[in-house]
């Protein structure tokens, strides 16, 4: 190849790489916060299924948000850009956080805690969606019909459901449904770089 070429490749590949450090740091941060909350979800005597069912997800998200990354890994960046897909992560991190508070010890119903924050991790839910929709379509040239938007469409259209009711029967479909959404993920992700292809 050209030499000009290849340098430009190399610098390219190290900037990705700088770049990913900050990315990492974020979702290290959310997968933290969600891990040392775990025990107090899943021991407690007040545990409610939906809610652990959102945390494990929300787990499930930090490792395929940052396998996803890869697919950004030849675009000319600058600093909207990155700061475009930063929001990514730090929006999964303010998920972890409405999931899980401070003091995971302190809560006495875990069922009580999450109608308590439904609407405030559904509505993030939401933004991140639409938020993955823009930064797939604009910074990727994602086209309208890759299979990646099927899970976009989903998780959206979860989310608003999840924002519209507090029935229990409703959440637990919609928490179902949530696994239906990671599985067909896990599918169209299985190759490095497929939201590029």
């Amino acid at each position: 190849g050209h030499p000009l070429g290849s340098e430009r490749t190399s610098k390219l590949v190290e900037l990705f790489e700088y770049l990913s450090i900050a990315y990492s740091l974020v979702f290290s941060f959310a997968a933290i916060r969600l891990v040392a909350g775990l025990p107090h979800v899943v021991a407690s005597s007040q545990r409610y299924y939906v809610h652990i069912s959102h945390v494990l997800l929300m787990l499930f998200s930090t490792v395929t948000l940052f396998w996803a990354f890869w697919s950004f890994r030849e675009l000319e960046w600058n600093l909207f850009r990155f700061m475009s897909l930063l929001a990514g992560p730090g929006l999964v991190y303010f998920l972890a956080c409405t999931l899980i508070p401070d003091e995971p010890s302190s809560v006495g119903s875990w069922r009580s805690y999450f109608y308590g924050v439904r609407r405030q991790y559904f509505v993030g839910l939401c933004l991140w969606s639409v938020l993955q929709m823009m930064n797939t379509t604009i910074l990727l040239k994602m086209p309208l019909l890759h299979p990646f938007r099927v899970v976009q469409l989903l998780i959206l259209a979860l989310g608003v459901a999840g924002v519209t009711t507090d029935n229990p029967g409703i959440q637990r479909i919609i928490a179902i449904a949530t696994w239906v959404v990671a599985a067909i993920t896990s599918v169209v992700l299985f190759v490095p770089g497929s939201l590029a292809a």
